[in-house]
């Protein structure tokens, strides 16, 4: 008989712990349930979608950068596509090791704009070394040390020729700088 009048009172209180707990999740947690699920395959093509917000992708490592540790490049089936993932500010470095497996990779997606000034900046730097103290700023600088003074100014007409192409003001690379990641078995 005091089970009946204390059984109502425990289903409303079971109801609302389990409302209450589904409340809890983290930020992270959260965020990571409702962010967009990107391929290698479709990269190219939808990254533009979702500049600034976080995605999933999963791919194979083929490559990590030896000095730094702070790129890799995922591919998926072929190396026609080639995703560029960054090493966030909680991720010391991504291990050579990693080469050859598939990792799952959550992350920010960025975009880089390649446009006529930035283009000119980095034609100073190169011509102009010792009045450019930040030398190295722009793409095909760092980690590119070792090309000559003529492979860079090359790139850089690459990089005018391409816009043209495009009939834009600007070119856009996209990567994903990580949140965080792991190697899946």
């Amino acid at each position: 008989m005091m089970l009946k009048k204390i059984l109502p009172f425990l289903s409303m209180a079971l109801i609302l712990l389990a409302s209450c707990n589904q409340g809890s999740k983290t930020p992270a947690v959260a965020a990571a349930e409702d962010t967009a699920k990107l391929t290698v395959a479709s990269f190219d093509t939808s990254a533009y979608r979702f500049v600034d917000k976080p995605v999933w992708i999963e791919g194979t490592v083929l490559h990590t950068c030896k000095h730094s540790g702070k790129r890799m490049f995922l591919v998926d089936g072929t190396d026609s596509i080639r995703v560029e993932v960054t090493a966030g500010p909680d991720i010391v470095k991504f291990d050579e090791t990693l080469v050859g497996s598939r990792v799952r990779v959550l992350g920010l997606l960025k975009e880089e704009r390649i446009d006529e000034k930035y283009l000119s900046d980095w034609e100073n730097e190169i011509k102009k070394p010792k009045e450019n103290h930040e030398a190295g700023v722009h793409t095909g600088a760092i980690g590119h040390e070792d090309q000559t003074t003529q492979d860079k100014l090359n790139q850089i007409n690459e990089l005018r020729a391409d816009i043209k192409k495009t009939g834009k003001d600007h070119l856009s690379f996209y990567s994903i700088e990580t949140i965080s990641f792991e190697e899946l078995k």
